[in-house]
């Protein structure tokens, strides 16, 4: 009784030592840019400093499983991309289970993915390369960033939705495979949006659609693959905030509240919107509906094209 009355207590004193926020891949992309942001707001609001801990290697799952298994007491903390979604069908074998060793506090940002072309492709729309990959089954060359890859899984469920049949090659990264493509030696590419908007201009791309159900702000004359003629078509590039499950109803509702202050900050929102992202937020209720349905969408990518880990 005297430890459960000390909880709120504990809370409200929250934090009185250094956070550590572990981020699961190198730094340098957006979700160790936003884990940095978050570090500093934490740090500006509550006078103790917040660091971030890069921890890549395994799709990420290197560093979700050392905040799965680290002390419930709000000083060990993660941010993540959608790959921790992807792992959970993808990988037979995890150290974690997602939904038992995580409390999911809140979506934090959102991106489409774009699919784009090779500038040589004799294509236009979504319909002109469904057909031409119709018309060819199997020589239409997708790159991604890597087997797994949410790019490689949006080829995947177009594969599934239209019936098409098209020839996958991995890569180890997003932006050399989307040299391959720039040169014509791949077909396309699902590409998240900051690796296809220095390329808008110069002309070495097609940009065709995006894979999300509502267009994008920095691209808003380009059609989703939803409104392309396949409805509920919906893939896009995400950052989710969790702390260790049994961290105290407390600290994770005190932490939920700061990253919602940050999310809706004008200067953070137009921060991140001039790069195609956008911060979102949510409950964690609806964070962890959301996070079961990614889950059951790549499932089911990973099972009809019986993707195997690299």
């Amino acid at each position: 009784m005297l430890i459960a009355a000390a909880m709120p207590a504990a809370a409200q004193n929250y934090p009185e030592r250094p956070i550590r926020i572990v981020v699961p891949f190198p730094p340098g992309g957006v979700v160790d840019l936003i884990g940095r942001d978050i570090a500093q707001r934490f740090n500006a609001r509550w006078g103790q400093a917040a660091i971030v801990d890069n921890r890549a290697g395994a799709n990420g799952n290197i560093g979700v499983e050392l905040a799965a298994r680290a002390k419930p007491d709000g000083y060990t903390l993660l941010v993540s991309p959608a790959n921790i979604a992807i792992s959970v069908p993808l990988y037979k074998k995890l150290g974690y289970d997602l939904f038992k060793d995580l409390t999911p506090i809140t979506l934090l940002a959102t991106s489409p993915y774009i699919l784009v072309t090779a500038p040589t492709l004799p294509v236009k729309s979504v319909a002109d390369l469904i057909a031409l990959a119709r018309k060819r089954p199997e020589q239409v060359i997708m790159a991604s960033s890597g087997t797994g890859s949410a790019g490689h899984l949006a080829g995947e469920l177009l594969q599934n939705a239209a019936g098409i049949k098209l020839t996958h090659v991995p890569y180890k990264g997003q932006v050399v495979a989307m040299i391959d493509v720039m040169s014509g030696q791949c077909s396309m590419i699902f590409a998240t949006v900051t690796t296809v908007t220095p390329h808008l201009t110069d002309g070495r791309i097609k940009v065709l659609a995006v894979a999300t159900q509502k267009r994008s702000a920095i691209l808003p004359n380009v059609p989703t693959i939803a409104e392309s003629g396949y409805p509920g078509f919906n893939i896009g590039a995400w950052h989710g905030f969790f702390t260790p499950a049994g961290t105290p109803p407390e600290i994770n509702a005190k932490l939920h509240e700061e990253l919602m202050r940050f999310v809706k900050s004008p200067e953070a929102q137009k921060t991140y919107q001039h790069q195609g992202v956008e911060l979102t937020g949510s409950t964690p209720e609806a964070f962890t509906k959301f996070l079961h349905s990614e889950v059951a969408q790549y499932e089911q990518a990973i099972r009809k094209a019986n993707v195997q880990p690299e």
